[in-house]
Formats: C-alpha cells, sequence, structure tokens
C-alpha cells in the first residue's frame, strides 16, 4: 500500500493545498511514498513524473506544464567544487580567450537591444547582472554607459568582476543577499540573468527577490535552456543541457512564464535565443564531452584536429534550444 503525504512550509496563515501561505502554487511540497519522494511541480504544483535516471540525480518532468528538475538537487559542498575557476575555462583552454569574449559579447550586445541599450537611453540608469560570471555583460553594459553592478556566486568569477567594475559593485554569493556600497538602496532599472536561473535552488524566490529590486517599470531580461525546444525534442536525454551537473531546473516555455507572473512579473515575452558560437568553441564542446552521442563526439574530435585555424575562428549564429524572455515589474 502507497503512503502519500503532502509536506507544506508555511511560515504564517494556513495555505490551501498546491499553495504557500503567501498563495503561491507550486509551494515547497513533496509527495512521499514508501519507496522515494516525489517533487511537485515549482509552477503549477502537479505530481512530477520521473523522466529518466543516471547514477546520482534522477530527472523528473511535470506532465502538465513541462517544467523539468533534478531532484534530489546536490548538496552545497559537491556545488561548490562545481564553481571554481576551472568552471570558466573548461571549454576555453585552447581557444583564445578574446575570441570567446568577442562570441559572448555578441551575444549580450544582441539581446541587450531589446532593453534599447545605449549610452544615450541608458544615462546613469543602474543594471545589475545576476551570475555574471567573469564580467563579459556587466562590462559591455558599462561602456554603453549604465551603471553597472554584478552578483557572482564563485571566488574566481567575482574577483574578475570587481577588477571590471571596481568596489562595491559585485556581490560574492546568493543574489537574495546581494547588497552593494555603491548603490545603498539596493534598487535597479533592469536585472539580467543569462544562463542563470536553471543554477539556482529556488527560482520563486529568486524571481521575487528580483521583482521587488526593480524599480517602477523596470525590467528583467532572463535567458535558460528550454524543455520542449527543437534541440530538446531531437536529442532526448542526450541533450546538451542536460550534461551540465549545476542544473537543476529546466523551464518550458509556458512553466517559466507561470513563475514569473505570479512572482509580480507582467508583460512577458518568450522567444527563441540565438547564440554567437565560433566553429572552434562548438567542437572543442563536443569533444571534450563523452555525454552526448556515438556520432556527435567522434565527429567533433576529427573535425577538430582537421579543421584550419581561420574556419575555427569563424563566428555563427545558432538556436540550442534556450529561449530570452523580457518581463516588466
Amino acid at each position: 500500500m502507497e503512503i502519500k503525504i503532502q509536506e507544506q512550509y508555511v511560515t504564517g496563515g494556513r495555505a490551501r493545498p498546491g499553495q504557500n501561505a503567501s498563495g503561491h502554487r507550486g509551494s515547497s511540497i513533496l509527495e512521499m511514498s514508501e519507496k522515494a519522494p516525489v517533487p511537485a511541480c515549482l509552477a503549477c504544483s502537479m505530481r512530477m513524473m520521473l523522466r529518466f535516471g543516471e547514477k546520482v540525480v534522477n530527472h523528473w518532468s511535470c506532465p502538465n506544464c513541462g517544467l523539468e528538475c533534478i531532484f534530489p538537487q546536490p548538496d552545497d559542498q559537491t556545488l561548490a567544487g562545481i564553481y571554481n575557476s576551472s568552471y570558466f575555462v573548461h571549454y576555453q583552454s585552447e581557444l583564445d580567450p578574446e575570441i570567446v569574449r568577442a562570441m559572448k559579447r555578441a551575444t549580450y550586445k544582441n539581446q541587450l537591444r531589446r532593453l534599447e541599450l545605449g549610452a544615450r537611453a541608458a544615462g546613469q540608469k543602474r543594471l545589475l547582472d545576476c551570475g555574471a560570471a567573469t564580467g563579459y555583460l556587466a562590462e559591455l553594459a558599462r561602456e554603453f554607459g549604465w551603471d553597472a553592478f554584478a552578483i557572482e556566486y564563485s571566488e574566481f568569477g567575482a574577483r574578475a568582476c570587481e577588477n571590471l567594475l571596481g568596489p562595491g559593485r559585485v556581490y560574492r554569493g546568493q543574489a537574495e543577499e546581494a547588497a552593494f556600497a555603491a548603490n545603498p538602496e539596493g534598487q535597479f532599472s533592469v536585472i539580467t540573468m543569462f544562463d542563470f536561473i536553471e543554477h539556482v535552488r529556488e527560482p520563486r524566490a529568486v524571481l521575487e527577490w528580483a521583482r521587488q529590486r526593480l524599480d517602477s517599470q523596470g525590467v528583467l531580461l532572463l535567458t535558460t535552456p528550454c524543455a520542449g525546444s527543437l534541440s530538446w525534442r531531437l536529442m532526448g536525454r542526450q541533450w546538451f543541457h542536460y550534461t551540465s551537473r549545476e542544473h537543476l531546473w529546466f523551464f518550458s516555455a509556458e512553466s517559466l512564464r507561470i513563475v514569473l507572473e505570479e512572482s509580480g512579473f507582467r508583460s512577458v515575452k518568450v522567444r527563441p535565443l540565438a547564440k554567437a558560437v565560433t566553429v572552434g568553441y562548438a567542437l572543442v564542446h563536443y569533444a571534450r564531452s563523452n555525454s552526448y552521442s556515438r556520432v556527435f563526439t567522434p565527429l567533433a574530435r576529427a573535425l577538430d584536429a582537421i579543421l584550419p585555424a581561420a574556419v575555427k575562428r569563424r563566428r555563427l549564429w545558432f538556436y540550442l534550444g534556450e529561449i530570452a524572455v523580457l518581463a516588466r515589474a
């Protein structure tokens, strides 16, 4: 006989089944059975289904809204071991750092155009980049006249950001705890989250925090892998976004819209994300991994060995199964 128990974490009052104390769907609910806990969907509270299992973690999927997650999540020690200096250079050590920098800046610039980013439009409005890595986006925003700030979890990345932006503008740690000496009130006109929300333990809490930190009419610009995208459908469990150990969530367009709107955002606009990628970067990425297929990895290794440097430096635009989301506070 299977016994199911719904555990709700309530800070005050009584929450209805499927909601937390603030009335949100997608509270921290687990359906417990005699065998193992089963996660409930963060977006719609539907009981999730096992998509596939691996040695250490299981991938779960919501049959209603398409949200996917890793459960159980890696512990803090495991994640801390991932976000070190090698995290940023793993796929770059065989490439010219300036080529990688130009490639990433091209992607960021293309997306920041959605904000009508420019020196005249920006003035001294404040922009905060969450999950800033080594600061390419914040650096670009500053060049266009924005008063740029950054949040980065890793010590290596935070130090690189501080070298670019100066003291009082970079916070190392969790986004919800961020404070800046150069911006004591902690308010921003724009918050960006490029390849960030899939890494955090509690996406809803982070998005609610972002909503509170934005000025009236402020904008959130977010990118993330999309469950349900073409590459997701074609590659199945070999999807390249699954191979990142630190990816905890895989939002569908619908599930992300639900969580954003329930976090207080409006005018949510979702579109496929095109990324600037050099041929060499793509080949190194595939050649170093054993996680894709028996076709992709050997082919990438062969091409990496024979293609001339001029071809590897060529920058192309690819749709890699990600979405870009613009939402207003």
